[in-house]
């Protein structure tokens, strides 16, 4: 049994072609090389649309790319796929399932949870019509369920999973694990952090409208501004950093705590992507915790019970009620859950937990006798 991780280039010159993506960009490619530590091999193709391309030519191109390929080995699989197209991916799981190898899909973004697509009710058939009318949805429903293996974010995701494809009589395998914090491939030597009133916001600030409405008293540094966020740096309270590559940001977050969350009005989390995070495990919680920052996260977030569990970090129903429960942190208070995330830190830093999710999955596929457990770590 060999492993192979399925990667893409854009272009001939080496690189990574999500990279622009920030820091989910940068969680992509560090599960390819989580995967390849753990004995993983490369698997290359290359991102081009050519949705009427001959069948030969197809035929011929994905067996050069699946030509390393034996029975029983497994591939893992980032969904969603580039835009390769329907025809491109079906062709690619026929071409691996043909081999006798095994499919593990590793769910790095749910276009129907992202977008806030409402499951019809069973029994619904115009419902479910409109549902699968687009094509985006219908590709989850058509192709996940091939998978022999599933690798989500958080147990939510998988049961919701499950009642998608419920809807159009398709299973969903049981082989499946979920990888929680993530991981964040870097190296850490920044000192050891003090208690401050300042707190670091890092990301995708489509998602941070949030930030216009906080009140003075809130000092937060936020990295990440679009020239239409200029005029977040009329706000006294807020320091405005550039852009910054997600390899190097980790060593430049200088606040207390980092701030996990996605709004489109203050104080409480609200918008698609806000609930969106019931299901998703934030790429920004990983990023935190690589850099030894605790954490404040919504309640309501898949991975709220990690935080709390391991007590690093605070959670909160809504920003409301930050500036009290800030207030009420001692030194020796912080000084503990410093403790505890560089505890954490390490097993992000290495992966520790897409590594095991990935056993996890694996020992199902070929341990039939487990194959009805479904092990998380969000939990």
């Amino acid at each position: 049994m060999a492993i192979f991780t399925l990667r893409f280039n854009g272009s001939a010159q080496p690189g990574f072609p999500y990279w622009d993506s920030g820091a989910s960009g940068k969680y992509r490619f560090d599960r390819e090389r989580f995967a390849v530590e753990i004995g993983a091999s490369y698997m290359d193709a290359f991102i081009y649309e050519w949705n009427d391309e001959p069948a030969d030519m197809l035929n011929s191109r994905l067996a050069g790319i699946t030509s390393g390929l034996k029975k029983n080995d497994a591939v893992l699989v980032d969904w969603p796929f580039p835009n390769q197209g329907t025809r491109w991916v079906q062709a690619l799981f026929d071409n691996i399932h043909a081999f006798g190898a095994k499919i593990v899909i590793v769910i790095d973004d749910l276009y129907s949870l992202r977008m806030d697509s409402k499951l019809p009710k069973l029994g619904d058939e115009d419902g479910l019509q409109r549902y699968l009318a687009d094509n985006l949805i219908s590709d989850e429903v058509v192709l996940i369920s091939q998978a022999d293996g599933l690798i989500v974010h958080s147990t939510p995701m998988y049961q919701y999973l499950k009642q998608e494809l419920q809807l159009v009589n398709k299973t969903i395998t049981t082989n499946v694990a979920a990888y929680g914090p993530g991981g964040n491939k870097s190296v850490h030597f920044q000192g050891r952090r003090v208690l401050s009133d300042t707190i670091d916001y890092a990301g995708n600030l489509n998602f941070a409208q949030f930030l216009y409405d906080l009140p003075e008293t809130f000092q937060i540094n936020v990295f990440g501004n679009r020239e239409s966020d200029n005029k977040l740096a009329d706000h006294t309270n807020i320091n405005m950093h550039p852009y910054v590559d997600p390899e190097a940001i980790n060593h430049l977050l200088s606040g207390s705590f980092g701030l996990v969350w996605n709004s489109t009005t203050y104080p409480f989390a609200t918008g698609n992507i806000a609930e969106y995070t019931k299901y998703n495990t934030e790429a920004k919680l990983s990023m935190y915790l690589a850099a030894d920052e605790p954490v404040i996260v919504w309640s309501q977030a898949s991975f709220a019970k990690f935080v709390a569990d391991n007590q690093v970090g605070i959670v909160i129903d809504d920003l409301s009620q930050l500036p009290d429960k800030l207030a009420q942190i001692t030194a020796a208070d912080y000084d503990a859950l410093i403790d505890n995330v560089q505890r954490i830190s390490p097993q992000i830093r290495s992966g520790f937990f897409f590594k095991k999710a990935v056993f996890d999955v694996l020992g199902k596929i070929y341990d039939f006798s487990d194959s009805t457990a479904v092990s998380t770590h969000d939990e």
